[in-house]
């Protein structure tokens, strides 16, 4: 497991998702852009605080530096971003 350190966030991006109506038409340059939306997998010492483990969150487009974590004994892509590019915590 990959531990962040200072203000930073581990986070695995959630897939994009798709129009139900075939209507809109999305060119593919679009859809190669990362999601905004991530599920947090560790936390830093954050300055602000107010994000934990397991929330979902916006980010940034393009934003973190890539990386594969190991869970539960697959690898799966993930993302160490800067706690300033959290846009925001999702609340059910």
């Amino acid at each position: 497991m990959i531990q962040p350190t200072r203000g930073r966030v581990l986070v695995t991006r959630m897939p994009e998702p798709k129009p139900e109506s075939e209507l809109i038409i999305i060119p593919e340059t679009v859809s190669q852009r990362p999601s905004c939306f991530a599920v947090v997998i560790a936390v830093g010492e954050l300055k602000q605080g107010g994000i934990e483990a397991g929330d979902t969150v916006i980010l940034t487009h393009y934003s973190g530096a890539p990386c594969s974590v190991e869970i539960d004994g697959d690898f799966v892509d993930a993302a160490i971003v800067p706690e300033e590019d959290v846009l925001a915590v999702v609340e059910d």
